[in-house]
């Protein structure tokens, strides 16, 4: 067969050349999507919406995965008359955004805002958790936590805390601080809780409240034999204007606050 004289068609040239650009037009594509800057953790966070009805945060656990996003979205339905909605958070890792490795939901009260949520190390392990509000009333404020397990690479769910208003975490003394006030300025109830083999339990429970026509009591429980039992009770009483009795009260309250403290020797 003589070459020079073989003719091709030109549908075949037109073939080939639409095959050829094709392949280029993806080739570049694959270039230019693994050659495009990954998105770092706080460009993704400033990218979610935040309303009424979305939050969004970052947690930065300190684990493999490093800085996780978490946004929180409410549900428009209400679920009985006393306002209480469902709040679904997703966990992203910023550095796969196709879908959350994690999704759960719980009841809230207190809707969605930047200022509800709570990142912190809450059973000292070195890891970050988060919490979020959701209940609040004139002084006590409660907040759901969730603690992030580094072997199975999710956050749990950590039950007892919800039932600690405004909880304070002291990783120095690892010990966990509630306070719930109830009628005075000075009265309520201060907790002291620290994690024993995984469960948090409360070691003192200091209460107090005061009163002009009666006594004024503090009364205090220490954790004995894996049970609260009371160690301290005290009355005082300031009749008229009388401040020795009220000072001797607040110092009483304010010694029981040291868990160092084990009353007087002697």
């Amino acid at each position: 067969m003589n070459i020079k004289n073989l003719k091709i068609p030109l549908q075949v040239f037109s073939l080939a050349f639409v095959c050829c650009t094709l392949c280029a037009c993806q080739t570049d594509n694959a270039l230019s999507q693994t050659t495009q800057p990954q998105k770092s953790s706080q460009q993704l966070l400033e990218e979610q919406p935040i309303d009424d009805t979305h939050d969004a945060f970052l947690v930065d656990t300190g684990g493999e995965l490093g800085s996780l996003l978490v946004t929180a979205e409410l549900a428009m339905e209400y679920k009985d008359e006393f306002g209480t909605r469902d709040i679904t958070f997703s966990v992203w890792n910023p550095a796969d955004m196709e879908q959350p490795i994690q999704t759960f939901s719980e009841e809230f009260m207190m809707g969605v805002a930047p200022e509800f949520h709570h990142v912190v190390d809450v059973n000292f392990d070195g890891f970050q958790d988060f919490g979020y509000l959701f209940h609040a009333g004139n002084q006590p404020y409660y907040r759901h936590y969730w603690l992030w397990d580094e072997t199975q690479g999710q956050f749990q769910y950590c039950a007892p805390l919800v039932e600690i208003s405004q909880p304070g975490f002291d990783p120095e003394r690892q010990v966990i601080t509630g306070w719930a006030r109830s009628s005075g300025a000075g009265d309520g109830v201060t907790t002291f809780h620290r994690w024993e083999d995984g469960e948090l339990v409360c070691v003192r429970r200091v209460e107090s409240f005061s009163s002009w026509e009666g006594p004024s009591v503090v009364c205090v429980q220490d954790r004995i034999d894996g049970e609260l039992q009371q160690v301290y009770r005290e009355e005082f009483s300031w009749p008229g204007e009388e401040p020795e009795g009220q000072e001797a009260w607040r110092q009483a309250q304010h010694k029981w606050c040291d868990l160092d403290y084990h009353g007087e020797v002697g």
